[in-house]
């Protein structure tokens, strides 16, 4: 749903909506959260319908009551709704419930401060308790569609009209309240909420485009310093966060975390460590950066929990989102990697908006109506005679050759200096907008190698 809008965020009475759809258990073993919904929940409510009209009518033609039969019908979809009304709540339990059996604490919102409530063994208890009131609650309406089913053929066969009420007809209908009943429980509730949830997220996702870029998903990769963001170190969170406390990482250094792979999934990345994330993480994205770990058991498990938790924390307990006074051209920073020339086979190479600055297509797109002016500059450090002190950065002239359409350039290396890094960044102006202040990608490393 989102991969044609990267920079669109539900609002947060859609999200609340999206806890509703079906949800399906996710690599790392959760119960699932943020999944998109199945439309398949369709066919089978229609299905439902169909069979609903088939019964009704088989009702009305042998036993001829006519109320009593779209009164059941009507009683049938109304159970199914009550009982998934506390889907919601039961999709953050259980997931709250996994973290807590992974030893890690969760938060909760009180009068609007953050705060552990009980020791991780005491918010287990009082989860499970809820989780048991909520599943009960479900099953009462499950079992008046069950017993409504039951009360359905025995009318039926007490009703019929002749001697013999046990027939091929008669068989034929009491299946088809079985079915019925059966499709009820399994098919209705996420029919009726997942369409909600998509009505909602349209009329969200129409105004995003209206606005031409006046809502935009939130950014969350830590502090911002001269327009770039620093990332959510992963290791700072298992050594210092309290959620993380029980882990067993406190005791240890950095050097004996585990490493996490760089990735990129969708318009999140991991670089150096450091989580980048814009705007919501779905269970698919969850999913996508388990896999680019698949190779390292621990640090898949650890970087699963941490985006599970990210979801329920970001997500839900503090939902919502930001409404920015300008659009975001270079959302999370780059994710190439350094970059290297070889003078001797290839003095002059090109670079893109979308290599440099994690500017996509799709995100462009979303841009529209709106008028950009991309200035390219490459530069060399200096570094600074009192080593306190952060290293210069010097502009190399004329080597920077724009395309028409700015999204490209060619950089000529022929004279630099072999063995030196040298840094491309690529700085955007909104020029509707002349005093907003622009944003700089992150820099570019490029190494010349011979």
């Amino acid at each position: 749903m989102l991969y044609k809008n990267p920079q669109f965020e539900p609002g947060t009475n859609a999200k609340k909506l999206w806890l509703y759809c079906r949800r399906k258990e996710t690599q790392i073993g959760s119960p699932g959260f943020l999944c998109s919904p199945g439309q398949w929940d369709m066919a089978l409510f229609f299905l439902i319908i169909l069979l609903e009209f088939i019964g009704l009518y088989l009702f009305y033609k042998y036993v001829g009551n006519l109320t009593f039969a779209i009164a059941f019908l009507l009683a049938d979809v109304t159970f199914a709704v009550f009982a998934h009304i506390v889907f919601g709540a039961r999709s953050v339990t259980e997931n709250r419930l996994f973290l807590l059996r992974r030893n890690v604490k969760v938060y909760t919102n009180r009068h609007g401060r953050k705060i552990f409530t009980l020791a991780r063994e005491g918010q287990i208890k009082k989860e499970k308790w809820k989780l048991f009131r909520l599943k009960l609650f479900s099953s009462v309406f499950y079992s008046l569609i069950s017993l409504l089913g039951m009360f359905k053929i025995l009318g039926f066969i007490a009703n019929w009209p002749g001697r013999d009420p046990i027939n091929s007809i008669s068989i034929t209908i009491c299946l088809t309240y079985i079915i019925v009943a059966y499709l009820q429980i399994y098919a209705t509730g996420h029919f009726v909420f997942s369409s909600m949830f998509f009505i909602l997220f349209d009329r969200n996702l129409k105004k995003h485009k209206e606005r031409q870029g006046r809502l935009y998903a939130r950014i969350d990769a830590g502090t911002s310093t001269d327009h770039l963001y620093e990332g959510m170190d992963i290791h700072t969170m298992l050594l210092n966060d309290r959620k993380f406390d029980e882990l067993g990482y406190r005791q240890k250094n950095r050097d004996e975390l585990p490493k996490f792979n760089n990735c990129t999934v969708r318009n999140h990345f991991i670089h150096d460590n450091k989580l980048y994330l814009y705007g919501v993480v779905t269970d698919e994205d969850l999913n996508a950066f388990v896999n680019c770990h698949a190779n390292n058991i621990e640090a898949k498990q650890v970087l699963g929990i941490i985006l599970l938790d990210l979801q329920l924390e970001k997500c839900i307990l503090n939902g919502g989102q930001d409404v920015y006074t300008e659009p975001i051209p270079f959302p999370a920073g780059n994710i190439a990697g350094s970059g290297a020339i070889d003078l001797s086979s290839r003095p002059v190479a090109e670079y893109s908006i979308a290599r440099v600055a994690n500017d996509s297509d799709d995100c462009r797109k979303e841009r529209a109506g709106r008028g950009w002016l991309y200035e390219w500059i490459l530069e060399e450090q200096i570094p600074n005679e009192n080593y306190l002190l952060p290293p210069a950065f010097a502009g190399i002239p004329n080597v920077i050759s724009k395309s028409a359409d700015q999204l490209h350039v060619l950089v000529d290396f022929t004279g630099l200096k072999v063995g030196h890094v040298y840094y491309l960044s690529v700085y955007a102006k909104n020029l509707a907008e002349p005093f907003v202040r622009g944003i700089s990608s992150p820099l570019f490393p490029i190494r010349i190698i011979a």
